[in-house]
């Protein structure tokens, strides 16, 4: 899943065979036309107005959701409260299970964040490659 920005070109209230569903025709994310099929109560998507940006989340199969975004800057979303360490004793399956998860998700971010950096590396290197030989060529 990851994170766009986009433009609500028009909002409006359209009636479906299966009730009365909000309609967001937004452009962005290199496509200039999304529409975005999203019930009455979603909180989310009724605070949307016309020519507003928005954040949506895209999943893996291209389904846009507008995320809630909160639109005073002085207030700062609180983080979900940590889920609580059962470990009734050091060999419990439990225990063990729980504490491979935290290094597991650690171990992903840390290695997903390292592969960006020697991605981006990479790139600049060859880059970097590029230009010394057309500076090389135009020089003689």
């Amino acid at each position: 899943m990851r994170l766009v920005q986009l433009r609500a070109n028009e909002v409006k209230t359209v009636n479906t065979k299966f009730g009365e569903k909000l309609l967001i025709v937004a452009s962005g994310d290199l496509k200039s036309e999304i529409k975005i099929w999203r019930p009455l109560t979603d909180p989310a998507s009724v605070g949307i107005k016309p020519n507003q940006f928005f954040q949506a989340a895209v999943d893996s199969q291209g389904k846009y959701s507008p995320i809630a975004s909160t639109t005073d800057p002085g207030v700062v979303p609180t983080p979900p409260a940590p889920t609580p360490y059962v470990q009734s004793s050091p060999s419990s399956p439990l225990a063990t299970i729980t504490k491979a998860t935290e290094v597991i998700e650690a171990t992903v971010v840390e290695t997903s964040r390292g592969a960006y950096d020697r991605h981006i590396e990479n790139l600049a290197s060859k880059i970097a490659d590029c230009y010394r030989a057309t500076k090389k060529g135009s020089d003689e």
